[in-house]
C-alpha cells in the first residue's frame, strides 16, 4: 500500500539529505574537539561555563565538531549555541547530558529568542546523546523549558537523540529551513504540560520565518507527550513580530513522515497552520485525543497512507474561528486525506467541525471503521470530493460562527 507515494517520497528525502548534509560535513569533519580537553567532564557539578566557553571558542575559529566521551554530564544552566559547531556523543546510551534546576530554562538556545530579531545560527549538527530533564522541578510550568530552544535555525541535522522528561516541549525549534530531523526518540515531552497551557509537546516547530521553510521529521518516535507529540504551528496566531524585517506570506514546504506517535496525553500529530505540507506513512495510536489534528488554517496538504488507531478522534479538523483570539487568519483549501487507516477511535474516525470553509477537501480510499461515527461533516465544502472510502459519511448543518470559542488544543 502507498508505493507510489513511498517512493516519491524517499527520492525527496534522500536527495534533501544529500543537499543538507554535503556541505555540512566538508567543513565538520576538518577539525574535532574534545570536550574533556576543555574542562567538559562528567565529574563536574556543572559543565554549562566549560561547554559555553568551548562552544564560543570552537565557533571564532570558523567551527568544527565537539565530541564528548561516555558519562553522565550535569548542566545547571543554558548552553548558547553557535553557527557552524557540531555536537556529537558517542550513543545515545553512554552519552547522558542532565538538566538540573528548579527554575525555568532550555539546554540550548540560538542566537536569537526574542520576538521580533532574526539572527540564525546556521550549519549545526547534534546527534548521539540523551537530554535527560527528569531533574528540572520548576514551580511553574512555562513554554521555555526545552531541551532545544533554538529560532531561527538553517542547514541544520538533529539525529539519532534521545530527549525525555522536559517540563516543556522536548525539541522545540522556530523557523526552520533546510533541516532535517531524524531519528530522534521523545520520552514525556511536556512532562509538567496540563490542558489549556501552551507549547509542552514532544517535537514542536514554530513557522514564518521564511518564505519557503524546508524540513523533514522522520523516523521519530514520541511516546507519552503532553499537548501534542509532533506540532507544526504558525507563530502569527500569537501576533509575534516573527522575522524583524517585514510581514511574510505562510512558510511553505515540509514532510512529516514515517513516525510513530503514541500514549500521549492529547494530540498526536497536529497541523495549526501550514501550507505546502505531506504527512505520510505515519503510525499514531492510543493518544487521549486526536490522532491527527488541524486548525487555524491549511492549505495543499496531503495526508496519505497513515495508520490512526485507537485514539479520541482519528482525524480532526477545526478551523480558524474555533481558536480564541483569531480571525479566520489563512483557510484551509486543497486537503487530501488518501489511503489512510482509521479504526477504533472512541468518538469518531474523521470529524470536520467549523463554521469556515474548507474549499477542495478530498477524502480518497480511506478505512474508516469501528468507532461510533465514521467520517462526519459540518460545515462548508464548496467543492468536496468523497470517493472509495469504507465507513458512512454524514453531513450536518454548519455552525454559527461564536467569538473567542476555547482554544481546542
Amino acid at each position: 500500500m502507498g508505493t507510489l507515494s513511498s517512493n516519491n517520497s524517499f527520492r525527496l528525502f534522500t536527495l534533501f539529505v544529500c543537499c543538507l548534509l554535503c556541505p555540512f560535513v566538508l567543513w565538520a569533519q576538518g577539525v574535532q574537539f574534545y570536550a574533556c580537553d576543555y574542562g567538559v567532564m562528567p565529574q563536574n557539578p556543572d559543565n554549562t561555563p566549560a561547554l559555553q566557553a568551548l562552544v564560543d571558542s570552537v565557533h571564532a575559529k570558523g567551527g568544527g565538531l565537539i565530541q564528548l566521551s561516555s558519562g553522565t554530564y550535569t548542566f545547571k544552566g543554558t548552553v548558547k549555541w553557535r553557527s557552524r559547531v557540531a555536537l556529537e556523543g558517542v550513543s545515545v546510551q553512554s552519552t547522558v547530558l542532565r538538566m538540573e534546576g528548579n527554575t525555568n530554562w532550555s539546554l540550548f538556545i540560538g542566537e536569537s529568542t526574542a520576538q521580533g530579531v532574526f539572527a540564525p545560527i546556521e550549519s549545526v549538527r547534534f546527534c548521539h546523546f540523551t537530554v535527560d530533564a527528569y531533574d528540572m522541578k520548576p514551580k511553574n510550568y512555562i513554554t521555555n523549558c526545552k531541551a532545544f530552544n533554538i529560532r531561527p535555525i538553517t542547514d541544520a541535522v538533529f539525529d539519532d537523540l534521545v530527549l525525555k522528561g522536559t517540563p516543556a516541549t522536548s525539541l522545540g525549534i522556530d523557523f526552520l529551513n533546510r533541516v532535517l530531523i531524524n531519528n530522534v526518540r521523545v520520552i514525556e515531552g511536556g512532562r509538567l504540560w496540563s490542558p489549556g497551557k501552551g507549547g509542552g509537546s514532544g517535537i514542536g516547530i514554530g513557522l514564518r520565518g521564511y518564505e519557503d521553510e524546508n524540513f523533514i521529521i522522520t523516523n521519530c518516535v514520541c511516546v507519552g507527550c503532553g499537548n501534542n507529540g509532533i506540532f507544526v504551528e504558525d507563530q502569527a496566531r500569537f501576533g509575534n513580530g516573527i522575522n524583524g524585517r517585514s510581514p511574510m506570506a505562510e512558510g511553505k514546504g515540509q514532510i512529516i513522515s514515517n513516525n510513530i506517535v503514541k500514549n500521549g496525553r492529547n494530540h498526536g500529530i497536529s497541523i495549526q497552520g501550514a501550507r505546502h505540507i505531506s504527512i505520510t506513512d505515519n503510525v499514531v495510536y492510543s493518544n487521549a485525543g486526536a490522532g491527527f489534528y488541524g486548525n487555524f488554517y491549511m492549505s495543499d496538504v496531503l495526508v496519505s497512507q497513515n495508520q490512526f488507531l485507537d485514539n479520541r478522534y482519528g482525524v480532526y479538523i477545526s478551523p480558524a474561528s474555533n481558536v480564541s483570539g483569531t480571525n479566520g487568519v489563512g483557510g484551509f483549501d486543497d486537503i487530501t486525506f488518501m489511503g489512510n487507516v482509521v479504526r477504533r477511535n472512541s468518538d469518531a474516525g474523521m470529524l470536520f467541525t467549523t463554521p469556515d470553509t474548507i474549499t477542495r477537501l478530498s477524502l480518497i480510499s480511506n478505512l474508516v471503521e469501528g468507532s461510533p461515527i465514521d467520517i462526519q461533516l459540518q460545515g462548508h465544502f464548496p467543492q468536496l470530493f468523497a470517493n472509495d472510502n469504507t465507513g458512512k459519511v454524514k453531513r450536518l448543518k454548519a455552525q454559527k460562527k461564536k467569538a473567542n470559542m476555547k482554544k481546542q488544543n
